[in-house]
Order: structure tokens, then C-alpha cells, then sequence
């Protein structure tokens, strides 16, 4: 359904709310539903700097699930280095090191991906050794997440990037909501109740079909990537 449609659903049972009001509270909705369910998949990709450990995160994403250098998946390192070596330099990061190694992890550091090589005794200080360097060639990066959807704008033939069988969803949880806007004429917890119940439904329907879909992918029962 386009952004029109839905608003003119939601508008059946609340008159008073207009587009503005309405919008913002589908936004609200899709991040909601996208988060419950982890329906939503993306890719984002970028080079790798020569000696830079840390990229910035897309506010999109949600969990990582996982994380390719060059296309090849890398596994996530547990324990992250006990130091960081020196990555910038002027801004523009560290020469390309002595040596260099396929063998790279990643992991999340306050809201950065972290992107280590495995190179023994690769740094040291204050008398304490890292087997971990940054990386030390430019390759491609993806990082495969759980992300938030883009957010509906003024274009009322806009579409959500939710599966089109949840699109009610978006619908059944902005009813809901507006029915417990206490002090309004529509406030009515009783009805807002049936419209949070079938907005719970199709929320179940979401998490059992994107756990179906990384089964089918090869992917094993596990809690993405929290960061």
C-alpha cells in the first residue's frame, strides 16, 4: 500500500489526525515493527583505509549480521584488541604496515566496526603486545545488517520497504496508539486493544518468517550482533 493508503485506513477511524500527525506516527510504527521483527536486510559497503581500524555505522542498522572483506565472510572477534595502534596520522591514516595477513575479524566498538588483521606482536606498548594490526590494504568492505527502514516523506505514493503482507501492520499499530491519546475524544482502551492484538499477530507472523528466511540462506539460530 502507498503512504496515501494507509493514512486514509488509519483516517477511517481517526478523523481528526491529519497527513503531518499521521506520517510521523507510521515512521514510528515501521521502526517498531522493524525492530520486533528483524524483517529488514541491507548491505552497506566501503573501502577499507590503509591502517584505519574504525568505520563509522549507519544509523540504519540495527545488528550486524555479518561482515565481508573482498567477499569473503570474516568471523567476529569476541575479545576486541587490549590496544589500539596508532591509526591516524594527520587525518589520513598510518603508512601501510611491514606485513601484512588474510586472516582479519571485526568487531563493534562504540558504535564503530572495528576491522583487525591477525599479525604476531604486531604492536606494542607500555610493555603489553597486540597480535592485532589494522588493516593494511584497501579492500571492499559490506556489511550485511538488520536495519531500520527508511522513514515515509511528503511523496504520498511512497511505499514502506516492509513486506507488503505487513503493511496493515503499520496501520493496526497507528489506530492503536491514537486511541490512547488521553484527554481526546477517540480515547478508547478497549478498542485500542483489538488493534494492538492484530498488529501483535502480524508480528509473530514477521519474526517466524525472517527466521525461516536466514535458515533457507544457510544461516544458523543465533542472536545477531548487538553493538
Amino acid at each position: 500500500m502507498t503512504q496515501k493508503q494507509l493514512i486514509e485506513l488509519i483516517q477511517q477511524h481517526h478523523s481528526a489526525m491529519g497527513e503531518t500527525e499521521i506520517r510521523l506516527a507510521l515512521n514510528r510504527a515501521q521502526d517498531d515493527f522493524a525492530t520486533k521483527t528483524e524483517l529488514i536486510k541491507e548491505n552497506y559497503t566501503q573501502n577499507s583505509v590503509i591502517g584505519q581500524r574504525y568505520y563509522a555505522l549507519d544509523d540504519k542498522i540495527l545488528r550486524i549480521v555479518k561482515v565481508q572483506v573482498n567477499d569473503v565472510e570474516i568471523p567476529r572477534l569476541i575479545t576486541p584488541p587490549i590496544i589500539d595502534d596508532d591509526e591516524f596520522d594527520g587525518g589520513t591514516g598510518l603508512d601501510a604496515a611491514s606485513s601484512s595477513s588474510n586472516e582479519r575479524y571485526w568487531y563493534v566498538d562504540s558504535k564503530r566496526l572495528g576491522v583487525v588483521e591477525k599479525i604476531t606482536g604486531a604492536v606494542t606498548r607500555d610493555g603489553k603486545t597486540s597480535d592485532y594490526q589494522s588493516i593494511s590494504q584497501v579492500k571492499e568492505i559490506r556489511i550485511n545488517a538488520i536495519a531500520k527502514p527508511t522513514d515515509f516523506g511528503t511523496d504520498l505514493s511512497l511505499v514502506s520497504p516492509i513486506p507488503s503482507q505487513y503493511h496493515e501492520a503499520l496501520v493496526y499499530k497507528v489506530i492503536s496508539d491514537a486511541y490512547l491519546k488521553a484527554g481526546t475524544q477517540a480515547f478508547n482502551p478497549e478498542a485500542s486493544q483489538i488493534f494492538e492484538n492484530k498488529y501483535n499477530t502480524l508480528i509473530k507472523d514477521g519474526k517466524k518468517e525472517a527466521r525461516h528466511s536466514y535458515i533457507a540462506s544457510g544461516g544458523a539460530i543465533i542472536r545477531p550482533t548487538d553493538f
